[in-house]
């Protein structure tokens, strides 16, 4: 089978591609070195100038590490998922920091409570008009709750695994949820990552262990497998 490599390029994953696709996108300009280039069977992603005859100028069989034997397909030793905020190559994750996160957490709940609170409000006036203020109030509320919720859900998860990759406040904020290889979540991961962040709430510092963790995840994160990461 031929072999399909993905691309990460200013913190997008792109692919997969055959390796005379690969080529071609290097003759044309289209992927540099300090691209990062990741194929099933590696460990982790590699700078495209490592890959072999994929540019005139990078090693050759003589400069590798390895020597004549080196193989370009083998395991790579750079890690796309540990690049520092520092790291100004095209295709390295930025972690977000606390703050951004947090400032995108307060401007979600603000973007969900206007959401909901007009439709709530309608849903339980409905009720009261049909089975009666006291009755009304009490199915109106519930059915609120409900309607809240899942609009909730709807909201991250909608969001998260759009092209975007990213809720509103996220967007604003300029952040993005992805999986550990830098690509957009499927709607199972995004699901879990939603539901993971009551794990987070109940332990409280949950949701500050972006401050100490080299990855800068939140526990519903490490969880669901997922990185919050500058756009």
């Amino acid at each position: 089978m031929a072999s399909q490599w993905h691309v990460g390029r200013g913190g997008q994953s792109t692919g997969p591609y055959s390796t005379e696709q690969l080529r071609d996108m290097a003759a044309t300009g289209r992927i540099s070195p300090g691209d990062l280039v990741w194929k099933e069977g590696m460990a982790e992603w590699a700078d495209c100038a490592t890959v072999q005859g994929l540019f005139p100028a990078t090693r050759t069989a003589e400069s590798s590490p390895g020597g004549p034997d080196w193989n370009p397909y083998q395991s790579p030793t750079i890690d796309v998922t540990t690049a520092s905020s520092d790291d100004s190559g095209s295709g390295r994750m930025v972690y977000a920091e606390f703050m951004p996160r947090l400032g995108a957490l307060i401007l979600d709940s603000i973007f969900i409570t206007l959401l909901t609170i007009i439709p709530g409000f309608v849903i339980v006036f409905g009720c009261m008009m049909v089975f009666g203020q006291e009755s009304g109030t009490a199915i109106g509320s519930v059915i609120s709750q409900l309607f809240s919720f899942f609009a909730q859900v709807a909201y991250y998860v909608v969001l998260e695994t759009s092209a975007k990759q990213a809720t509103w406040g996220k967007q604003i904020v300029g952040i993005k949820v992805t999986d550990l290889n830098g690509r957009r979540l499927t709607v199972g991961r995004s699901l879990g990552r939603y539901f993971a962040k009551i794990l987070s709430g109940c332990t409280v510092i949950g949701w500050f262990l972006p401050l100490f963790t080299e990855k800068k995840q939140a526990l519903h994160d490490i969880v669901a497998g997922t990185l919050v990461l500058d756009r």
